[in-house]
């Protein structure tokens, strides 16, 4: 098992650019001499975003490892199995544990805004994986902790759901646990998503890291932002617009992602995405129209400042707690690759 660890996300071509942004910060934020970076697809991609996606991680087509036609087959008409990517991100955790030691993967549709990455792999485990609470763990009543639909299937007794967009895997634990193996058969015979399935497979099975590390884009990122320093921003949350954060038609995203996001994209000289930006809000009054959007929905400020504050002054999250993440000094990924190569 190499003492590397991994770094894993998931895409088709529809999201072959964010999955290469998003291993594009990341390479920016670990050490590239500790890490390997994948990107696992269940397609055949077009030369132009197999070539994008290999200047940032290794790509791996899922036919080279397994048969995804056999868990997602297509339907009768051709169109996707809508499970097909649920089995991905399962099967590239199952195929990633038995070669690394430590395997982080990231959803695609995430923003990482933050430095000090590699103090995930090194914090503690005494379970097979560490992950950020979901968001409506702690902020619905206390009979409805478990997100429908599979809170029937979970133990009794458990009240916590982890978030999909983040988790850290120790391989060895997951392996002789057979948690992989578990959701994959949990995903085969209930349906669902990799979410519902992990979580089942997982239960109570996992530590708390700070919610710093995965933050959902939704109205209380506004507060959060402004109280601590965020490493993870993901678009999965209620305010993902067919998960294009770019086509908010309120103005609440952050312009900062649109920008960084269109500098990628302009040097990756991907022009038809590009203009689907351009055609679906990315507009020079869109943070006035923000500004308006949150100084209306201020009302229930105080009310969310003490759900979100009690949350995140908790001291028992494994990674110590809520604190502002050191920088690193991080070197350039060519001046990593010219250490390994001398």
């Amino acid at each position: 098992m190499s003492a590397k660890h991994a770094i894993l996300t998931c895409c088709d071509e529809a999201s072959g650019w964010n999955a290469a942004f998003l291993m594009s910060q990341l390479r920016q934020r670990t050490d590239t001499r500790s890490c390997v970076y994948y990107v696992f697809t269940d397609r055949a991609l077009s030369a132009s975003t197999s070539a994008m996606i290999k200047r940032y991680a290794t790509l791996i087509r899922c036919e080279d490892v397994f048969d995804l036609d056999e868990f997602a087959p297509d339907g009768p008409d051709g169109a996707p199995n809508p499970a097909r990517e649920s089995f991905l991100v399962l099967f590239a955790l199952e195929t990633l544990t038995r070669i690394h030691s430590k395997v982080l993967f990231v959803d695609k549709f995430s923003f990482a805004s933050g430095d000090g990455f590699d103090a995930l792999f090194s914090y503690p485990f005494t379970a097979p994986a560490a992950a950020v609470r979901h968001i409506s763990s702690w902020t619905l009543a206390e009979s409805d902790k478990i997100p429908a639909p599979f809170k029937d299937r979970m133990p009794a007794g458990c009240e916590r759901a982890l978030s999909p967009a983040l988790l850290l895997v120790d391989a060895a634990q997951f392996s002789e646990t057979g948690i992989g193996q578990a959701a994959i058969a949990d995903l085969r015979s209930e349906g669902g998503t990799s979410f519902s399935a992990l979580n089942v497979a997982f239960a109570d099975r996992w530590q708390e890291l700070a919610p710093r590390w995965n933050w959902p884009m939704t109205e209380q990122m506004a507060i959060i932002g402004a109280m601590r320093p965020l490493q993870l921003v993901n678009f999965l949350g209620g305010r993902k617009p067919g998960r294009k954060p770019w086509s908010d038609n309120i103005g609440f995203f952050d312009v900062k992602y649109l920008t960084e996001i269109t500098a990628f994209l302009t040097y990756e000289e991907r022009e038809q995405d590009l203009q689907m930006i351009r055609n679906n809000g990315f507009q020079p009054h869109r943070e006035r129209r923000r500004l308006r959007f949150l100084e209306g929905w201020s009302s229930n400020l105080v009310q969310s400042y003490d759900q979100i504050k009690d949350y995140i002054d908790r001291e028992d999250f494994i990674d110590g707690g809520f604190s502002p993440a050191s920088k690193l000094d991080l070197t350039s990924d060519l001046a990593a690759e010219d250490d390994q190569t001398s």
